[in-house]
């Protein structure tokens, strides 16, 4: 078969489209090139931007927990009806059985009773019948008079002058003014002050409505100023003595001052045996308070939250309730996603097993096995929350302060005692919103300090001794 050769012109023509597509071919490449470049720009771009947008995640997810803990700070928590809270893997508190008398008023003492009514039944009934079986049933009324009249006493004082000694004689001194109070009065109103959380105008009410006593507001504030002073020496020892058990509770919160700025905080130190406390008011959140409370020779152990100014204690045993409450609190937010939520329950509900754990057994011989499982809880994932991974940071830290309970089973493990001291001070905040100044705030303090120590040391017989400090 012979060959067909090509023309001139088909030849020219294919050269012109060899050339041609030559050309584009070196245009293309290029552009490929380019493409591709553009292409890795883009794909560094959009890892840039994911990691972006990651850490915008994170900052948005940890500033809607943060705005959620001051929606509940402000709002408080909001319960739904009807549905059990059954995320807390806490065991139930166990119930106290109370019998029938507790459900009764105590029978009054045969010295306590002040008047004895009889009512006496006739032989007859009234339908002429002769009664049998005749028998007598006691019954007790309580009652207390009102308006209760108030004492007044007039001295009549025998006054002289001594020529030699030029100096005017009395048999006995001599009050500023013509009317004076009892110390009875006094003490009363530190009373109503103090423990019944009353404002002056309530205490002037007060007075004036059960005893017909009338006070003015600045009586009130010198009544309260002497007394202070009276009992300061009382204060001082009954610091002294909570210095000296072995085991103090210490916390603090909040205290305004109206017209001194330099402390606006209040702070308590409670024995754990003997549950008395003292307060400092008026004063700033500073670490020197705590050295103020416990003193040079404190050798005891300080039981408290984990804020820090208590970070450099020796002794140290921190509250297990506040670190189950953040885990707890952390585990029911509704600003995680399903699954992280999940994954903070989960790490709560090991969390409370070591702390049951702890509960069964105080045997220090178990102090490396819950060390151990403190150290597996705080292991960090890359996908939790950045809240809870803050928690666990704070927790391995301080792992020996929360297990110092196990050198002594007189060590509480709970803070609460000092939580529940503070509540009086926190309940009077609610009514007064503070004190005056800073000598207002200790006198509060003294006041504070001593009644509610006697109460706790006395209870019901609490006015008989307080009367007689």
């Amino acid at each position: 078969m012979v060959k067909r050769a090509l023309s001139p012109d088909e030849v020219k023509k294919r050269l012109i489209r060899l050339r041609n597509l030559e050309q584009l071919h070196g245009k293309q490449k290029l552009r490929n090139q380019q493409l591709w470049d553009e292409n890795q720009l883009l794909k560094q771009r959009v890892l840039l931007l994911e990691q972006t947008v990651s850490g915008q995640q994170k900052i948005i997810e940890d500033l809607k927990l943060q705005v959620e803990e001051l929606r509940t700070m402000v709002f408080g928590k909001k319960k739904k009806k009807d549905i059990a809270d059954d995320s807390n893997n806490l065991p139930p508190m166990a119930r106290t059985q109370r019998s029938a008398d507790s459900y009764r008023r105590p029978l009054p003492k045969d010295e306590e009773v002040t008047e004895t009514k009889k009512h006496l039944l006739a032989n007859l009934c009234s339908c002429g019948t002769t009664l049998t079986n005749k028998r007598t049933s006691v019954f007790y009324e309580e009652d207390i008079p009102i308006p209760a009249k108030k004492i007044v006493t007039r001295y009549i004082i025998e006054t002289g002058y001594c020529p030699d000694c030029q100096k005017q004689q009395s048999a006995v001194p001599l009050p500023a003014s013509k009317v004076i109070l009892g110390p009875n009065v006094q003490k009363y109103v530190c009373y109503l002050n103090i423990f019944c959380r009353l404002s002056f105008s309530q205490i002037q009410s007060f007075l004036s409505d059960t005893y017909g006593l009338a006070i003015s507001q600045g009586e009130i504030v010198k009544i309260l100023n002497r007394e202070s002073l009276r009992l300061r020496p009382f204060y001082e020892r009954l610091k002294q003595q909570i210095q000296a058990e072995p085991v103090v509770h210490l916390d603090e919160t909040g205290w305004r001052l109206f017209l001194d700025q330099t402390g606006s905080y209040a702070w308590i130190m409670s024995g754990a045996q003997s549950r008395e406390s003292v307060f400092l008011i008026g004063e700033s959140r500073g670490k020197g308070n705590v050295d103020k409370l416990l003193g040079e020779n404190f050798q005891g152990v300080v039981v408290s939250d984990d804020y820090g100014a208590y970070r450099n204690l020796e002794k140290h045993q921190l509250c297990w309730a506040h670190l189950l409450r953040k885990f707890h609190d952390l585990a029911q937010s509704e600003e995680l996603a399903v699954n992280q939520r999940q994954y903070c329950q989960a790490t709560y509900a090991k969390l409370c097993c070591i702390y049951e754990s702890l509960i069964a057994n105080r045997d220090p011989k178990i102090y490396q096995e819950l060390s151990r499982s403190l150290s597996v809880l705080t292991v960090s994932k890359a996908t939790e929350p950045k809240k809870l991974l803050r928690f666990k940071t704070t927790l391995i830290k301080n792992i020996p302060k929360y297990l110092t309970c196990l050198s002594d089973p007189r060590i509480p493990l709970t803070n609460n005692q000092a939580e529940r001291g503070l509540r009086h001070l926190v309940l009077k905040r609610k009514i007064s919103l503070g004190s005056l100044n800073k000598k207002t705030a200790e006198t509060l303090a003294v006041l504070l300090s001593v009644i509610m120590s006697l109460r706790q040391r006395y209870q019901s017989n609490f006015f008989n001794e307080y009367l007689g400090v």
